[in-house]
């Protein structure tokens, strides 16, 4: 059985249209947005790059929240149970748990 493919640890940073990843020596590739398959300005190039770049950050709080939202649910706020279930559908996206 094969191991589990998981993303290129981050921190990842934005330059331009590209990200790289710090997490390596040297620096890695992980996006250039010279190569697309749909038109697209520049500006919405790098706003791309800006957001992929943020992925392992906004993964972690993600995760924190989801634990924040299950401490809520166990001391008794019912509200908080249909957004931690669309968070764990999500998380279970990201990490390939689910097709």
């Amino acid at each position: 059985m094969s191991e589990k493919q998981t993303h290129t640890p981050g921190p990842w940073v934005a330059m331009g249209k590209a990200v790289y990843t710090e997490s390596d020596n040297p620096t890695r590739e992980i996006l250039w947005g010279g190569h697309n398959t749909r038109s697209a300005s520049d500006e919405e190039k790098k706003a791309n790059a800006r957001l992929i770049a943020a992925a392992p950050e906004l993964l972690e709080q993600c995760k924190l929240f989801e634990k924040c939202l299950t401490h809520l649910i166990n001391s008794g706020d019912s509200g908080a149970d249909l957004e931690r279930d669309n968070l764990r559908a999500i998380l279970d996206k990201v990490e390939g748990e689910t097709a």
